[in-house]
């Protein structure tokens, strides 16, 4: 069995692509974001910045294509110039990219196409047409679990990209989900649970990362965008009525700022430290420079920086509706889970503000969760599931 999988930018498609090549069930790989192998050097044309963050896969050259086009437009940020959002254009290039997609399936003939949500549509219905099965990878949970737990307010293109999510899922043997949580949303949308394959993701793992600080107060991190979407809002909150009471406690956030209206509240907050979006590698002293990542999340169908913070040995704190609890399911000691919640977050926060040994004890069973959760185990899972298939 041989298997395509495409993907309009990069998110984990790599990973999938890695994993079904290492079994030898990789036919080929297209992605909108260009990757390399060992030794290879990167197009010419790419900035110094880009190249240096270009992800490595054992994937020979001769199995892999990048339309760098969508990606390239997309990143343009047009939409300004032709009166759509920037998330419903984002949509109009993922759509492109799968007619681009669609239109060369025939020639490949693959047995097996994976492909992504709202990239995904025209793809299997060509793979459909040659007989191909088609494995849909949903990175989020299901449309209607998310505008339960994120009203959205621009709709003048939702129905029309709901009702693709649609047929892409009618069209799927299987869907890949982020998580149980996530794969939950689906069976309550009426999706039959036998189609449903929930594999956690991966982190990769900090390269001998050493904690630099001395614990003379409690610091909690949070990384990711700074979005309501994300419960900033409510860690905000929270942090606020912890800081009054402690005022030696301290907020780390790191990503960038989506919403304005938090940058305007935390630019006055004490104790907040904004230190905006990081490379890796100095995300990860971050994390362990720190006492407790907090992930607050409305909804997250993972959330990948838990896995990393915890390779970190640093322990979490996380609402009941990220994904990547189900690592402290398996890992009780590694972290905490508390409702969607501002008054349930600050009475965790100030609890273990108070209990600084018990952090210091979570920092173990933390790093043993997070070298757990890596991308090689996303890997075997991925393609022991594309593989039920043959």
């Amino acid at each position: 069995m041989k298997a395509l999988v495409t993907h309009p930018g990069l998110q984990h498609s790599h990973q999938m692509a890695q994993a079904l090549y290492e079994r030898g069930m990789l036919k080929q790989y297209w992605s909108g974001v260009p990757v390399r192998a060992p030794g290879e050097i990167p197009p010419w044309w790419l900035p110094p910045g880009y190249r240096a963050r270009l992800r490595e896969v054992s994937i020979p050259r001769a199995l892999r294509c990048h339309p760098v086009f969508f990606a390239g437009v997309l990143k343009l940020g047009l939409n300004r110039y032709v009166g759509r959002s920037s998330s419903a254009y984002a949509h109009r290039i993922f759509h492109l990219f799968d007619q681009w997609a669609a239109a060369r399936v025939e020639a490949v003939r693959p047995d097996v196409v994976v492909a992504y949500e709202n990239s995904a549509l025209r793809t299997f219905e060509a793979a459909r047409r040659v007989g191909a099965r088609c494995v849909l990878e949903a990175p989020a949970v299901h449309h209607q679990a998310a505008a339960r737990m994120v009203p959205v307010t621009d709709r003048a293109y939702l129905a029309q990209i709901n009702a693709q999510k649609d047929a892409e899922i009618a069209l799927a043997d299987l869907i890949i989900t982020c998580s149980d949580f996530a794969a939950q949303t689906y069976a309550e949308a009426g999706v039959p649970c036998a189609r449903l394959r929930p594999i956690l993701l991966g982190a990769t793992l900090p390269d001998n990362v050493v904690r630099h600080r001395a614990a003379d107060n409690v610091r909690f991190v949070f990384a990711g965008a700074l979005r309501v979407g994300k419960g900033v809002d409510l860690l905000l909150d929270a942090f606020a009525r912890l800081h009054e009471r402690l005022p030696q406690t301290e907020l780390v956030l790191a990503g960038a700022l989506v919403e304005a209206a938090l940058g305007t509240r935390l630019a006055g907050m004490p104790g907040v430290t904004h230190v905006g979006a990081l490379p890796q590698a100095a995300l990860f002293q971050v994390f362990a420079d720190a006492d407790c990542f907090v992930l607050p999340s409305r909804f997250d169908s993972f959330g990948m920086v838990v896995a990393e913070a915890l390779a970190c040995g640093t322990p979490v704190l996380l609402s009941e509706r990220v994904g990547a609890k189900e690592i402290i399911d398996e890992f009780p000691q590694a972290g905490w889970v508390v409702p969607l919640d501002a008054e349930a977050l600050y009475q965790r926060m100030l609890a273990l503000s108070a209990d600084r040994a018990g952090l210091a004890r979570a920092r173990g069973p933390a790093r043993v969760a997070g070298q757990k959760y890596t991308w090689a185990r996303y890997r075997q899972a991925a393609a022991d599931t594309v593989a039920t298939l043959c």
